[in-house]
């Protein structure tokens, strides 16, 4: 039996890895060769590729291992560009558990425990042992872009196997002399300038976030990553791989309220 507490950090980890847009005018795009470039461009050139649709739906496969269970769900998920994203979870056509996020923080309820939560970006942060996550990050996160504040004069690049790898500036300070609040940052962008990789370590902790972004594939105009796959490792390691079907740009109804009689959840806590 799945507890509601792995329902819920499954839910947050497809809403912070789901970037993915595929339907059957979908193509696969390959990069050119990288060239030689000054970092201030690399990093100007990846901030520029930004996805200009304004409702997203999503029909997805989930391949989970978290807190040492592993499963295989459905999920549907809606976005609306920088509003909400909403999030329906089930297996065998059975709905389990479904959240909504804004940028005023998220809710999410579950149907096996009737249980319920209602909190802010705090809870993502944990799930993801970050500090710095709020509802524009998070929605990066979810589309393949970056997701931390960068700045050109903080990281240094190269081309390594025909990729820009961008490396933050402190790495090795960090190694010797960890900071509150500092981490250690390697970012691998293809040579279209799409992002592959996103490695980050809090030196301190040792946690590590481990973000995949591959089978980039161009849908009308826009270009976005087929499949995610989301490592988190601290105490336990944390995996979540999505593969995604059946997705079109239009808004569709996402309806979310608390059923009477659920009771709040501590997962928070």
């Amino acid at each position: 039996m799945i507890k509601f507490k792995f329902h819920t950090k499954l839910i947050v980890a497809i809403a912070a890895s789901l970037l993915v847009f595929s339907c059957k005018t979908a193509s696969v795009v390959s990069g050119g060769d990288a060239e030689n470039m000054k970092t201030a461009s690399v990093i100007n050139k990846v901030l520029a590729q930004k996805p200009s649709f304004t409702h997203l739906t999503i029909n997805s496969k989930i391949n989970a291992d978290i807190d040492d269970v592993s499963t295989s769900l459905n999920g549907k998920i809606y976005v609306n560009n920088g509003k909400k994203i909403w999030v329906n979870v089930s297996k065998f056509g059975i709905n389990g558990a479904r959240a909504i996020i804004t940028p005023d923080g998220f809710k999410a309820y579950e149907k096996l425990e009737k249980t319920f939560i209602d909190g802010d970006f705090s809870y993502f942060n944990r799930l993801l042992k970050v500090d710095f996550i709020d509802y524009d990050k998070l929605q990066n996160l979810l589309l393949g872009r970056i997701f931390v504040d960068m700045k050109s004069s903080d990281f240094d690049s190269e081309i390594i196997e025909n990729q820009y790898v961008l490396n933050y500036k402190e790495n090795n300070e960090l190694l010797q002399n960890p900071k509150d609040g500092k981490y250690i940052q390697t970012y691998k962008i293809g040579s279209d300038f799409y992002l592959k990789e996103a490695f980050l370590k809090d030196p301190k902790s040792q946690m590590e976030l481990y973000v995949n972004y591959s089978n980039w594939i161009k849908v009308g105009v826009q270009m976005f990553p087929k499949n995610v796959k989301i490592i988190v490792k601290d105490k336990k390691t944390q995996k979540v791989e999505l593969e995604y079907n059946n997705f079109t740009f239009e808004q569709i109804d996402t309806p979310f309220e608390i059923p009477s009689g659920y009771k709040p959840n501590d997962i928070l806590k």
